[in-house]
Parts: C-alpha cells; structure tokens; sequence
C-alpha cells in the first residue's frame, strides 16, 4: 500500500477522496466509534444552542453552517464503499436537536446538495474543497434561512478557467492536474480593514499556512440588505475574491469575516451585527469548539509566528550558502 493510499481514495469518474490525514476523515461516520461518535457531536448540539441565546440576547439572528465533506455528498464516486454517508456527523448533528434544528440556527446543506451533485460538480474532483457553484449552493441556502434577498447577479461574474494541480492530485505519483473554473464573486464590495494575519496569508513566502486569526472588513454600499453580518469560518469561507466571504460581501452592507472555528464573545459585543453566522468544515469538527477565542491574542501570536518562520528562512539561506564554496576557491 503507497503513502498517498493512506490518505486519498481514489474514487471513479476522476474523483478523489480525503479518508486519513490529521482530522482523520473516514472515522467520522461512526455513532458509537471513531472520532466524532454521538456523545461528541451532544457537544457541538450545546455550542450552537448557547450561541444562539448569547446572540438573541445581543439582537442578532444567528446560523451556524456545516460545510459537508465531499465523501458525505459524493459517496457514490468512491470506488469502492468506505462510509455509511448517511451516519455523516452533519446529519447525525440535525437528529441530537430537541425540535427543528432550523430554530437553532442550524443550517443543513446535505439534502439540496444531494440533490443537485450530478448536475453540477459542487466539489473539485481532485481538491477537498467545493467549487464555485458549490459554495453559491451553499451561499443561496444560508441566504433563504437568515432571510436575507440574494444577490442573483452572482452566477454571471466573470471566471477564470485554467488546468491546476490541488491537493488532492498533488499527493499522487503521477500529479494529477484539473481543468477548474475559478470565479470572482467580489465586485462591488470593498475591503476596507484587514489585520496583519491576512497580510501574512497572503504573503506567498508563507505558504498559506497562518490564517487562524485573520481578520477584514468589507463594505458594500450598493447591497440589498442594508445590515452587518459577522462570519467566523475557515477556508471555504476566507479571505478570497471567491467563495463563501466573498459571496456574503456582495449580499451585506457590511461584512466583517474572522477566521476562526470559534466566536470571540468580546468581538461580536464591539461590532454589534445583526447576523452572526459560524461555519465549519464537517471535517474539522472532529476538533471541539470551546468559544474561548481571543482575536486580538491570537493575532499577535501569529505575527510572532511570521517573524519566526521568516528568521528560520533567513537561518536556512544563510547555512546554505556556508555550505557552498566561494567562487575564491574555485
């Protein structure tokens, strides 16, 4: 068994699945087992329940979104079965609620999603991540339940095709590369504020890898919903012209996006939204949430992160060229 096979599946019709790696995806469809068994997910059915008092409290409306892994709506790629789909912790998070999990906020993507997976590719065949037309499935869904008016103009921004290596494909031997259609959602929205951990992801010399803390602001005078929403969520969310920020940037007046898997209470109290909405990757929530979130420490110890990942560079240039002979020697 190769390396790769450990952590991608590689399904039929060029699809290719997560199933190990550190959130330790294939486990996850298991009531009693594995790593996001019933009792853990009560858990999370707590969280979203008290964030839903503490925003009441605060006059906002709240939501909380799970992003589905693709194995939960893709299944049938696969080439063989690896999950129970229909134990996907997204599902079983619905059924722990005492009533209508929609009067907690809860927003279920898994059903329309369903619905529509042949129509379109809602995920990218080799990356973990959905696609345009995914995150607008996903966009239109959290619209309808926060009873915001969609921005409709979105499926016609303009996109950017091109043949790219994802995660996904990058982990095999032979690479496999994809056609991607690439959209740009944001267009009349402006970022007006971003905090130094954006500017460190976007920064190529760190490779993406500091994002937790990040922190914009964008501003949208020509939305149809005159209102501020706060989003706390992470990659299918970020910092991009695309996906979910970006398509909630074009939707609000104001749009203020934390990435983060937790609330920072203190934030949404100084900011005062009128929605505040969590998302996360299904994926992730094998890692408890706890809410203990400090934006303004955690974006320090990030930028001390920065200068310590841009020191060890210098560090190892400096080493690397001790080691090479001087043209004197020569």
């Amino acid at each position: 068994m190769s390396h790769a096979s450990l952590f991608v599946h590689q399904g039929i019709d060029g699809w290719l699945f997560l199933v190990g790696g550190s959130n330790f995806v294939s486990t996850l469809y298991e009531r009693d087992s594995g790593h996001l068994p019933d009792r853990a997910l009560a858990r999370w059915r707590d969280l979203i329940v008290e964030r839903k008092r503490r925003c009441d409290a605060l006059g906002a409306k709240f939501a909380h979104l799970v992003v589905p892994e693709k194995l939960t709506i893709y299944s049938h790629k696969t080439a063989e079965p690896l999950v129970d789909a229909d134990l996907a912790p997204s599902l079983r998070l619905g059924q722990l609620f005492e009533r209508d999990p929609a009067a907690y906020g809860y927003v279920d993507l898994v059903p329309l999603m369903r619905t529509h997976r042949d129509d379109v590719d809602l995920y990218w065949r080799t990356d973990t991540h959905w696609t345009p037309l995914g995150c607008l499935l996903g966009y239109e869904i959290l619209c309808d339940a926060l009873g915001l008016e969609r921005n409709d103009d979105l499926i016609a921004r303009p996109f950017i095709e091109d043949v790219r290596l994802l995660d996904l494909g990058s982990k095999l031997e032979p690479p496999v590369y994809e056609t991607i259609r690439e959209a740009t959602w944001r267009q009349d929205a402006t970022r007006v504020y971003d905090n130094a951990v954006v500017r460190l992801l976007e920064a190529h010399e760190y490779g993406g890898e500091i994002h937790v803390g990040c922190h914009a602001v964008f501003k949208n005078p020509r939305a149809r919903n005159k209102c501020k929403l706060l989003l706390f969520g992470d990659s299918f969310a970020g910092v991009s012209p695309y996906f979910l920020t970006a398509a909630l940037a074009e939707t609000v007046s104001e749009l203020e996006f934390v990435w983060s898997a937790n609330v920072d209470w203190a934030l949404v109290k100084r900011s005062k939204p009128d929605f505040v909405v969590t998302e996360t990757a299904e994926r992730y929530m094998a890692i408890p949430a706890n809410d203990r979130f400090n934006l303004r420490r955690t974006e320090i110890r990030q930028v001390l992160l920065g200068r310590r990942r841009r020191f060890e560079a210098w560090l190892r240039d400096w080493r690397e060229k001790r080691r090479q002979p001087s043209s004197k020697s020569t």
